[in-house]
């Protein structure tokens, strides 16, 4: 039996198969990396193309005027953007869905089985309208969506022999889009994000710094005062793409050289030094400990309680990273650098797929009562469940709308504070006690709608709305 992980990436997307007794097999790109999520689309046939060659060519085709060029779709889920060609639009589902064909069509071309059926992983905070547009993408190309689950929670269980014993752990996953910081709580076999942190700097963020000043040295020493955007698109295209690879490799040598045929009509020869390097990155990376820190502190632990810190993601490879945490005298907690690090997300997802558990809702919801009491609806630990429940309220007042609010709060803390995540009114006759039915699930893609009506006036005063930023547990 073989089981398929997917991380669906901002910069870059990955999928992996597992098969009994086998060794992981790894869907990406020609070169055997992650696949880069990036898509250009003709504007006059409506065809597309996706991979390295967009990407090491992303300024020359969005400057050619013949192309849309669309990247980091994944934040763009959510969104209401359309791209017409001369043969119709396409929207953020549809490129998606053209990026995990390209996985799947991938495979193919090794001689293996395309994906039909996976765990998709996905941000803690990830909105409840990206995540039904993802799973839409997912269908689209012929993927059926087994689960979402969190990206921290794959790399966790990627990792699941050596941390059985850990507490805490904060698993800090550097790409090439976004930091992504998650502080996990584990207990009885059962995985808790207790804070997230996210920071907008990362690999592709440290190309373009290298790449502009590289350029700026080399304006320098030919005497000329041309400003990097002012560059052909083909010279900018290929100065980054030397600069992503000088970056890997001065995490293993000390300097190495960034060689261009024509870069503004003159051949380019520079020589990279780590030194050099590093003082270029050192913010972002001083920035990035910063983020876990908080992130640690926000979870309401001590530095001391954390017992393994997770480091995953292309830009974890960062030598100056690994120097800087190993000499932070705030982090004690042990750390573990992977070895596989862009491969780790999509290979726990594919084991979770494997050996799949359940998720229990960590925080009870209930109702905000008149009398400011806290009616419970959902129960901490209820494991999701995709049935509609019913609640019967009434007005305590005339009234010509009710007003519903709902409210959450942590199984850890009882007897604390309510904090209020959704308010919505609903249109009512107006007389005292009229009764209001309210309904509500937890859905296969975890997020919590709810919707409303006075049982008097009846279909026409329904109201629905939804929310995603609820915390869960996930079973092993």
């Amino acid at each position: 039996m073989s089981t398929f992980g997917i991380d669906f990436g901002t910069t870059n997307s990955a999928a992996v198969k597992l098969i009994e007794h086998g060794e992981p097999q790894k869907y990406g790109d020609e070169a055997g990396a992650p696949f880069p999520s990036i898509v250009a689309i003709d504007r006059a046939t409506g065809e597309a193309i996706a991979g390295r060659s967009v990407w090491e060519n992303r300024e020359k085709y969005s400057e050619s005027g013949n192309y849309i060029v669309v990247q980091s779709v994944k934040s763009l889920l959510a969104k209401d953007e359309i791209w017409t060609t001369e043969e119709g639009p396409w929207n953020p589902t549809d490129v998606a869905s053209f990026v995990l064909k390209q996985l799947s069509r991938r495979a193919e071309t090794l001689g293996l089985e395309p994906i039909r059926k996976a765990a998709i992983t996905i941000p803690v905070d990830f909105s409840a309208r990206s995540r039904l547009a993802l799973r839409t993408a997912a269908e689209q190309a012929g993927i059926l969506v087994s689960t979402f689950v969190t990206e921290s929670t794959a790399a966790f269980v990627r990792y699941l022999p050596q941390l059985r014993h850990c507490r805490y752990v904060a698993v800090f996953d550097w790409g090439g889009g976004t930091l992504d910081v998650s502080i996990l709580e584990i207990r009885d076999k059962a995985v808790s994000e207790l804070s997230t942190e996210v920071m907008e700097i990362a690999g592709d963020e440290i190309d373009r710094d290298l790449a502009t000043a590289i350029h700026r040295r080399v304006m320098e020493s030919r005497g000329e005062s041309i400003p990097i955007e002012s560059m052909p698109a083909v010279d900018r295209d290929n100065l980054r793409t030397k600069c992503e690879r000088a970056k890997c490799q001065l995490s293993d040598v000390s300097e190495t050289d960034v060689l261009l045929a024509s870069y503004g009509g003159v051949p380019l020869q520079f020589t990279v030094q780590r030194d050099w390097f590093e003082s270029l990155i050192g913010p972002h990376v001083d920035l990035a400990i910063e983020v876990l820190a908080k992130a640690i502190q926000k979870a309401r632990l001590s530095f001391e309680a954390v017992d393994r810190i997770l480091v995953i993601g292309g830009s974890s490879k960062l030598r100056l990273l690994h120097a800087r945490l190993r000499n932070d005298p705030r982090l004690s907690a042990s750390l573990q650098f992977s070895a596989d690090a862009e491969w780790d997300v999509a290979t726990g997802a594919a084991i979770l797929e494997q050996s799949p558990g359940a998720y229990e809702i960590a925080e009870s919801i209930g109702v905000l009562l008149s009398d400011n009491s806290f009616y419970e609806i959902v129960h901490s630990g209820e494991r999701i469940h995709d049935t509609p429940r019913q609640v019967r309220l009434s007005l305590v007042e005339d009234a010509r709308q009710a007003n519903i609010v709902l409210g959450k709060r942590e199984s850890a803390n009882r007897n604390g504070t309510i904090e209020p995540f959704l308010a919505f009114g609903v249109d009512t006759l107006g007389f005292n006690l009229e009764p209001l039915e309210l309904s509500y699930m937890i859905n296969r893609d975890l997020i919590f709608r709810a919707w409303a009506e006075s049982a008097t006036v009846g279909r026409s005063s329904m109201v629905q709305h939804e929310f995603s930023k609820l915390r869960f547990t996930y079973h092993l």
